[in-house]
């Protein structure tokens, strides 16, 4: 992920930050965030710098997110610490969630609020997957930074309307289903998830207890079996051999049902 630090120190927003201006930014700054809001720009406009340009101003006072991505090269702009209120949802949803947005590409042309034709699909498509892929990185570093679930933690700018945190905006889904790219908010989730676990890595392999037996292989085919039967004290260690080749007596038979009945709780 290329993180880019720029942050817009005169906004008025990272002012009110830098003020600790009332108890929602002393909150935010104290506790981190509880959640992770994911928007798009609703304009055909990918660079992540013209915005920043645009909004790093003392006069700018309609929002501060605290990243863009930029749809043409994938990078992350970052705009404000992440344990800073942001101004980017028009709800509650600001004293809970870091907010980003995703660039849209220049490969489309809105008409009218969040309608818009696409102009080259190829290029639409190529820009919408970047941004997509750098949120996706993004998200998965922050779930893991501040210990969030994605399943539960993640949403949209449309999610959180519907729950009462945030405008009744419907970004980043009417972008995704407008060039018809095929993501959804359940599928971010899961490729969230599965970019944090492949960032854990595979989790490490137990130690398997020794075979008191010389005689077999920790990698014979029936090791593991013999394994759980040293366990269960169905077969004990004994002189030391197992003659896993030898042939299995009556006697032998009667003794193993007999442990086995015991293992079960029967007299």
């Amino acid at each position: 992920m290329q993180l880019i630090e720029h942050y817009l120190t005169n906004n008025p927003c990272y002012q009110a930050n830098v003020k600790r201006a009332d108890s929602r930014y002393t909150a935010f700054q104290t506790n981190g965030p509880k959640g992770l809001m994911l928007h798009s720009v609703g304009c055909a406009q990918p660079k992540a710098e013209v915005f920043c340009k645009r909004w790093n101003r003392a006069d700018f006072d309609k929002g501060c997110v605290h990243a863009l991505i930029d749809a043409g090269t994938g990078a992350v702009w970052q705009t404000l610490p992440w344990n800073y209120r942001g101004w980017h949802c028009g709800g509650s949803g600001n004293n809970t969630h870091i907010g980003v947005e995703m660039c849209e590409s220049d490969a489309v042309r809105y008409t009218g609020g969040a309608n818009f034709t696409v102009l080259n699909r190829s290029k639409a498509l190529a820009d919408c997957k970047r941004s997509y892929e750098a949120a996706v990185e993004l998200f998965a570093f922050l779930c893991g930074k501040y210990g969030l679930d994605p399943k539960t933690s993640v949403c949209s700018h449309r999610e959180g309307g519907k729950a009462g945190i945030a405008s009744g905006h419907v970004d980043p889904e009417h972008y995704w289903s407008g060039l018809g790219a095929g993501y959804t908010m359940d599928g971010f989730r899961a490729d969230v998830a599965a970019a944090m676990q492949k960032e854990a890595g595979p989790a490490p392999e137990t130690e398997q207890p020794a075979i008191p037996f010389s005689d077999v292989a920790s990698d014979d085919w029936y090791a593991d079996a013999l394994r759980w039967a040293l366990e269960k004290q169905l077969i004990l260690p004994g002189s030391g051999l197992f003659h896993p080749e030898a042939p299995l007596t009556k006697a032998a038979a009667v003794v193993l049902l007999r442990r086995f009945w015991k293992r079960l709780g029967a007299n």
